[in-house]
């Protein structure tokens, strides 16, 4: 049981992994989509500036335009109408992300430490045991970590 503590002790990475699972797949899934539809309607914004600065200086009439403030009109209704959806989705959102942080909490305050022999999880963790000497083992887990142990007479 020594070695499984020192290897969860060890294993800080074996924390941000759970961590970034949880932020993963409870946080804010739609926010990405989000901010992503939000980048485009800003890009739809200035393009649609730089097309009436064209027209202003003279650069270009306003007719051979129509087609293109069309086509930027259109997208920007499709995304507009999106954001509002996914934005109404929100207060669902809302109790999935108490729940990550209710899970980030726990993993954060949580000690890896066992303080009773557990069968399955040894199975679980552990690949092999190999005895090097009458007062050394070498005791591997999957993933390849290795701890050698000194056994007390």
């Amino acid at each position: 049981m020594g070695a499984v503590n020192e290897y969860f002790d060890c294993n800080k990475e074996l924390r941000q992994l759970l961590k970034n699972t949880v932020e993963s797949s409870l946080l804010a899934n739609n926010q990405k989509e989000m901010q992503a539809i939000e980048n485009r309607l800003t890009e739809i914004d200035n393009a649609r500036n730089s097309y009436i600065s064209l027209i202003a200086s003279g650069g270009a009439d306003e007719d051979a335009l129509d087609a293109e403030f069309a086509k930027l009109y259109a997208e920007e209704q499709g995304l507009n109408e999106r954001l509002t959806a996914l934005k109404s989705q929100s207060p669902a959102d809302v109790k999935g992300q108490k729940q990550a942080e209710t899970a980030l909490q726990e993993i954060e305050q949580t000690q890896f430490v066992l303080t009773e022999f557990d069968d399955i999880l040894i199975r679980k963790v552990l690949e092999c045991v190999k005895v090097l000497t009458k007062t050394e083992i070498l005791i591997i887990f999957k993933g390849g970590q290795e701890i050698r142990v000194q056994i007390e007479k």
